[in-house]
């Protein structure tokens, strides 16, 4: 495989070199898909009369938390409330279908609270998306989940003013795969032709025959 390899070390050097520049001018000058981001935490509320046997409330409540935090992350996955979003971040210019938007939306339950992020092609509308998801759940909370209220207070604690661009670490990885996968599919091609044309090439008789040659005749 070395010979062969060594044969068409121009080709594979071609096309990782032009996936690499192409890539890189993609990733700087193409459209790219911007991150808006929330996080929602889920403020527990103890009992006035809990002074002499907080920890034990703080325990039983913080148990109790992580189920509700994911049965509020399956909520925020659902059609229902996606529909509700679509339809109010559609109200202030910002279009996306239902399908788009359960497909892009990822929700991720943290300790205490839900972490919204979106990545679309439009910063704007992808913040205008997350915000509105993030507000419906925090000023609908009662409505969602009814029984919320005796455990605690969804409240929002942190999200992007504006999306984000991909950074920097985004940005080599992404050209670092593509490069990646473009050097082993031309080692691939190279092995292939090579096999497929069954040409025996000078150099690989002394390896063949376990010989030295002297000379060769044209």
């Amino acid at each position: 495989m070395g010979r062969i390899l060594g044969r068409w070390w121009w080709f594979i050097a071609v096309v990782t070199l032009v996936t690499l520049a192409a890539s890189a001018l993609w990733q700087t000058f193409g459209p790219v898909r911007y991150q808006a981001e929330s996080e929602v935490l889920l403020l527990l509320e103890l009992p006035p009369d809990s002074e002499d046997r907080q920890f034990g409330i703080e325990t039983s409540r913080a148990q109790a938390a992580s189920v509700v935090i994911d049965d509020l992350a399956r909520l925020a996955r659902g059609r229902s409330l996606l529909r509700e979003v679509v339809d109010a971040a559609d109200a202030e210019g910002a279009t996306i279908d239902l399908e788009t938007l359960s497909e892009t939306i990822d929700i991720y339950p943290l300790a205490r609270g839900l972490r919204l992020e979106l990545r679309w092609n439009d910063a704007e509308a992808a913040q205008t998306i997350i915000d509105t998801a993030a507000r419906i759940l925090i000023e609908d909370q009662t409505r969602l989940y009814p029984s919320l209220p005796e455990l605690g207070t969804l409240r929002l604690i942190d999200k992007t003013d504006e999306a984000l661009r991909p950074g920097l670490s985004e940005f080599v990885l992404s050209v670092g795969l593509k490069t990646f996968v473009a050097a082993v599919a031309a080692v691939f091609i190279v092995l292939l032709v090579d096999w497929r044309m069954n040409r025996l090439y000078a150099a690989d008789v002394p390896e063949l025959l376990d010989t030295t040659i002297l000379g060769t005749v044209r």
